[in-house]
């Protein structure tokens, strides 16, 4: 097993990073948990197909699009109001993101667990 490295992003970098991720990652399964004392540990998205990431410095929000899997799209943006920090875990320092955790202005933390989908027989 790989280890897992996590860092920090500097605040200046989150909008670049996430347009880079969402270019960058094609299709990818999102799970998508918030977590807080208030609110306890709800799923916010379960096995979805990632549309991008996006960080809105203007309004200070962090969107994260979804769609469901097959059929008519459902698009579901899960939106995280002043984020405060972000962290990034990956297993391969050059690779994907395996986890992000954003911690918003309440203290509550948005879980983005990312995946990518298997690959078919032959590829």
């Amino acid at each position: 097993m790989v280890p897992t490295t996590t860092q920090t992003l500097p605040r200046d970098t989150w909008t670049t990073y996430f347009d880079t991720l969402s270019k960058d990652l094609g299709t990818t399964i999102v799970t998508i948990e918030a977590v807080g004392k208030d609110i306890g540990d709800q799923l916010a998205a379960d096995h979805l197909v990632l549309t991008g990431i996006t960080y809105d410095h203007k309004d200070d929000i962090l969107v994260i699009g979804v769609d469901a899997p097959g059929g008519d799209p459902e698009e579901y943006e899960h939106v995280v109001s002043s984020p405060q920090a972000i962290s990034v875990a990956t297993g391969d320092p050059d690779g994907p993101p395996l986890v992000i955790d954003i911690e918003d202005g309440e203290g509550r933390h948005h879980i983005v667990s990312l995946e990518l989908p298997p690959e078919l027989p032959g590829e």
